[in-house]
């Protein structure tokens, strides 16, 4: 437990524990004594999770009460502070999660007396998580793992599954996440099982759009060319051929690269380092000392976990020795079996282990040697479980990567199984091991992965696999269009964050679904409701290139006559998806013409309006701004003044592009204020208000209020960091506003950072003009030369217009060319060669490393 503090300062609260009182601003809350106590307790216990009945023993010393009780005083702290001060982990408890004031970062011992690590800086990139789970009796093996690291480009962690390798992993990454500039990442390959899915997977995580010439696994390394990070490749035994192909590619390519693998086999990559990980050490028939083997002591710390009153005793050693033994050490089976302590205590875990390992051992086992011992603990648990456990436990198996309470309802139940049972099995899974439960709101579930394919044998062998699959398709299809309605419906009123909030997570989930769609062509709706549907979620959060491949696979099942809906919603996207060269004119425009078809035919107003923006923005991209003008009249007659103020500003959005294009700078920027007045007055909408604010830095470089551009794209980076928006943007204001007020050493140092944000969004081509502008202000003018070139190409190849900003910096380029003189035909020379090049090549160029 952390020591307690004299008072507790979050937000505008402060906790005075002496004086049992809360401030808020200032002033005194009421708070009853119950919640109190439990808050006192939620904050002194703050580096880890609280069970619900060591709160219960606080709060109700020596006294009996209902869970209920409990319950009733979270509520009354969440009221109070807020629902994100107080994390619920199903199965497990609570726990207080707020930012105290001036709070540093604490050691926090463990129950065997071994201090963990501190916490990394908050501010190191990636995204491994900076609290980690405790690594029991991993000590040696995470100091060997974070040397070997340090010294190879390549470590491939290996080991049998439920062995502890990610965790392992996870820890060391934690630990060197501050060694590369550009961080640590993890990415999560248990989710996929084609080979070649690896590159974009990783792209993914890297937050890398992966849309210019050659392969994907060649395009991803030649972005991690100019990147200094550590890759932690997870669960790489599905996909080892498409694993072992990035591998050396990035070995070849990225020498700042340094790649963590975990695998169940070796990569047989020729540069790489193996380290196997064994078991957890386990004490022989004469060793019991608790302390010295890892085994046991995580057993102890799991078994409190489930009931704070465990404690390993001169009388439950020997047990839990023998216990760990016939586990073999390993990690997960000790878990599960620590996890029945509450129930079965020590003596009848032990009884059980014995039978269940009799009877398998007895006759020829099915599978892969190496899942033996894992199959044995999953199979033990699995016969603890009751008959509704064991049924929502199968059927959660054709859950990818998580699922959220109500998705597990919707999926599990049946005539025989109602909502409320499956809430209770799910809950039994929790306190099992079976099922993890991951903080958040709501909270999100998943399987292990081994456990995941347990459950699907599981589900296969009871005939239920094409039931519960197409239920999942259609539970995801359904998840995916009501929200996609209730953002841009005729009546929708979701925030942009909840939108993405709700169907981000459940991307694997909607890839499944769309696999078994389109392996019927009977199926050829559901396939294009799911394309259609999941598009704005692709294109929001930096993934167009996938959702716009998603929608190119079905488009052959588009049905307008007999599914409009699907088919309109499907012409609708792709224009959007197209944007920034991925589609030509007259394909976006064709597109976008069949939708508005049938929302005419159908009186969908809201949509209409949205078709008639997408129509006007395609055209103006393309520079015919007199045919997309045009539009207006229709799209504010369309206008409805009881819409959302998101869903109107579209049309202001519109019109600032028109404007700004057009060199009507004073003009767009009063659009710009409408329509950031709207935005203010709508919650959720950051992203697109900053799209607002970056419009204003546009204009205002327009008129050449150069100074005035610098803070306020200065604000926007940051806000932009913060939110799901790209910062790529205003990086490129605030490089465009330096450049032009003559301050080039921030100009370079603001291009550096802005550099990946530009890669990721795809755009260094299209923004090409401002950075070659740079680089001839700093003297590097065959670069200059060089970027110039490529962004004409781009240009030229994709018929898109430039931004006035890109004509100013296009203006000054060709003047610093002549001012020094150089031959045309060595400007032309260079900018040819620049035409030839790829972003990844351009970025090392503008980094200096080309």
């Amino acid at each position: 437990m952390t020591s307690p503090l004299a008072e507790y300062r979050f937000d505008r609260f402060e906790v005075r524990p002496a004086q049992r009182q809360v401030l808020v601003g200032g002033a005194p809350a009421a708070l009853g004594a119950r919640a109190f106590d439990v808050l006192v307790a939620l904050l002194e216990r703050r580096e880890r999770v609280v069970s619900k009945s060591e709160l219960l023993d606080v709060a109700w010393p020596g006294v009996v009460v209902e869970e209920n009780n409990l319950q009733v005083q979270i509520w009354a702290l969440r009221k109070l502070f807020g629902s994100g001060t107080i994390a619920t982990l199903p199965g497990r408890g609570y726990r207080f999660t707020a930012e105290l004031e001036g709070a540093s970062v604490v050691k926090v011992a463990d129950r065997c007396g071994e201090p963990r690590p501190a916490t990394d800086s908050p501010g190191a990139p990636g995204n491994v998580p900076r609290q980690i789970p405790s690594l029991v009796g991993r000590d040696a093996e995470l100091d060997a793992l974070i040397r070997l690291v340090e010294l190879k480009q390549l470590v491939t962690v290996v080991g049998t599954s439920g062995m502890g390798k990610t965790t392992l992993a996870t820890a060391a990454a934690s630990r060197l996440r501050e060694r590369w500039t550009d961080g640590a990442w993890i990415v999560e390959l248990a989710a996929i099982s084609d080979p070649l899915q690896v590159p974009q997977a990783v792209a993914h995580c890297l937050r890398i759009t992966l849309s210019g010439p050659g392969t994907p696994r060649d395009q991803l390394a030649g972005v991690l060319q100019s990147q200094s990070l550590l890759l932690v490749l997870d669960n790489c035994e599905r996909v080892v051929g498409g694993v072992c192909s990035l591998v050396e590619a990035v070995i070849a390519n990225a020498p700042g690269v340094r790649i963590l693998a975990t695998s169940q086999k070796l990569l047989n990559v020729p540069t790489e380092q193996l380290y196997k990980l064994g078991p957890l050490a386990v004490p022989g028939s004469e060793e019991v000392a608790a302390e010295h083997f890892g085994a046991l002591r995580l057993f102890s710390e799991r078994a409190q976990a489930i009931d704070p009153h465990f404690t390993l005793s001169s009388s439950n050693v020997e047990l839990v020795a023998e216990i760990c033994r016939e586990l073999d050490g390993l990690p997960l089976a000790i878990e599960l079996a620590a996890a029945r302590v509450r129930l079965l205590g020590v003596a009848g875990i032990r009884n059980r282990l014995g039978e269940r390992f009799r009877v398998l051992k007895g006759g020829a086992r099915a599978g892969p040697e190496r899942h033996q011992a894992l199959q044995t603990a999953i199979d033990w648990s699995h016969e603890l479980l009751s008959e509704e456990e064991k049924t929502v436990l199968r059927r959660l198996g054709v859950f990818v990567s998580g699922f959220t309470l109500e998705l597990a309802q919707n999926v599990a139940t049946d005539e025989r199984l109602d909502e409320w049972a499956v809430l209770d099995a799910l809950g039994g899974l929790a306190d099992k091991s079976l099922v993890t439960a991951d903080p958040g709101e709501p909270p999100r579930f998943r399987l292990l992965e081994s456990t995941r394919a347990y459950a699907l044998q599981k589900l296969e062998g009871a005939g239920e696999t094409t039931s519960v699959v197409k239920r999942h398709a259609r539970v995801i299809c359904r998840l995916f269009c009501e929200t996609e309605d209730a953002r841009f419906g005729e009546r929708g009123s979701l925030s942009l964050e909840s939108f993405i909030q709700q169907l981000a997570p459940e991307l694997d989930n909607l890839r499944a679904a769309l696999s078994w769609a389109m392996s019927d062509p009977q199926r050829g709706a559901i396939a294009v409701a799911l394309a259609g549907a999941s598009a704005e979620v692709f294109r929001t959060i930096g993934l167009a290139q996938e959702g716009l491949a998603m929608l190119q696979t079905v488009q052959d099942r588009v049905d307008d006559e007999n599914d409009p809906d699907g088919a309109a919603l499907f012409w609708l996207r792709l224009p959007m998806l197209g944007e920034n060269g991925r589609l030509t004119r007259s394909t976006m425009m064709d597109a976008a013409a069949r939708a508005q078809r049938i929302y005419r035919a159908r009186g969908a107003r809201r949509r209409l309006y949205f078709v008639m923006y997408m129509t006007a923005w395609t055209l103006g991209n393309f520079g015919d701004y007199a045919a997309g003008e045009a539009l207006l009249p229709e799209i504010v007659t369309l206008e409805d003044p009881k819409w959302p103020g998101w869903v109107r500003s579209f049309r202001l959005h519109l019109q600032v592009g028109f404007c700004m294009r057009q060199e009507r700078f004073e003009e767009a920027l009063g659009f710009a204020a409408e329509e950031q007045a709207l935005l203010e007055r709508e919650p959720g909408e950051e992203a697109r208000l900053l799209s607002c604010l970056a419009s204003h830095c546009i204009g205002m470089l327009g008129l050449e209020r150069d100074e005035e551009v610098v803070p306020l794209a200065r604000l926007t980076v940051e806000r932009s960091r913060k939110s799901m928006a790209s910062p790529a943007r205003p990086f490129l204001y605030l490089t465009a506003a330096l450049t032009f007020l003559g301050r080039t050493p921030e100009a370079q140092e603001t291009m550096r950072n802005a550099m990946g944000s530009w890669r990721r969004d795809g755009l260094l081509t299209y923004f090409g003009w401002v950075p070659a502008l740079l680089l001839a202000e700093l003297g590097r003018l065959q670069d200059a030369a060089r970027v110039d070139g490529a962004a004409y190409a781009f240009v030229e190849r994709t018929g898109i217009a430039s931004y006035p900003v890109f004509r100013r910096a296009k203006i000054l380029l060709q003047e610093r060319f002549r001012s020094a003189r150089l031959k045309k035909a060595d400007i032309e020379r260079w900018r040819a060669e620049g035409g030839q090049l790829n972003e990844a090549e351009l970025a090392r160029i503008c980094l200096g490393k080309g």
